[in-house]
């Protein structure tokens, strides 16, 4: 079974595939909640509820969600997000995140691979089904500078409304058809021990996994490592 970075140890790196030494608690996707604002006719309200006149209490309205027009949206490309490539400053790919997404659902930072000696220092943000991560050079500990390594997203989890899949990369799709559909990727077993996860890589840098040959549970891009 593909191992999926949710928490960063859980797989020691986001793309990590096999045995790591800790195993932290699953990332938790928070949903915040609006709520309805009620105000009477005796009082000034601060909310958009309308006073009455009859002396009865009125109730606004709900907040309706909305969907980030496709122009402002996060674009999870090849090489990076935006304008933001693998290799930049953590800094500066989190303002991008923050400006765009909000705050992370959660965050957790870490060793890479507590299996290697020289192992990374690692942190990630989790974005409901996405997954950003970012490392230390070899060795490196929680105060050394990190930059951004990868970003994975769970296909069986709904992407955050403010984020994109580049265009012409589907969520829902076979090993199949993304063959007929990028003829020049490449379809690969890779073996784990005693288990294999089967990864299709495109021209571009985006690379789908999965458990078996036939679909894919993870479409990411940037670096995929082993831990084992």
């Amino acid at each position: 079974m593909a191992l999926t970075f949710r928490a960063l140890s859980a797989a020691c790196a986001v793309l990590v595939l096999a045995g790591c030494a800790t195993t932290p608690p699953p990332a938790v996707t928070v949903s915040p909640t609006a709520s309805s604002t009620a105000s009477s006719s005796t009082s000034a309200s601060a909310t958009s509820a309308t006073p009455s006149t009859s002396g009865s209490t009125s109730v606004s309205p709900s907040a309706t969600p909305t969907t980030t027009p496709a122009s402002k949206a996060i674009v999870l490309q090849g090489k990076g997000i935006d304008s933001s490539s693998f290799g930049t400053a953590e800094s500066a790919v989190t303002a991008v995140l923050t400006a765009k997404s909000g705050k992370p659902d959660d965050s957790f930072s870490g060793k890479v691979c507590e299996l290697d000696g020289a192992t990374p220092y690692g942190r990630q943000l989790v974005y409901g089904g996405a997954v950003f991560l970012f490392q230390s050079k070899a060795k490196g500990t929680k105060n050394s500078p990190r930059t951004f390594t990868s970003w994975v997203v769970n296909l069986d989890q709904p992407l955050n409304s403010s984020m994109r899949l580049a265009p012409g990369y589907p969520s829902k799709t076979s090993f199949a058809k993304l063959k007929a559909a990028f003829p020049a990727g490449k379809l690969s077993k890779l073996a784990l021990g005693e288990s294999a996860v089967w990864v299709f890589r495109t021209p571009s840098g985006i690379w789908y996994r999965g458990d078996d040959s036939l679909t894919p549970t993870d479409v990411g891009a940037g670096a995929m490592g082993t831990c084992e």
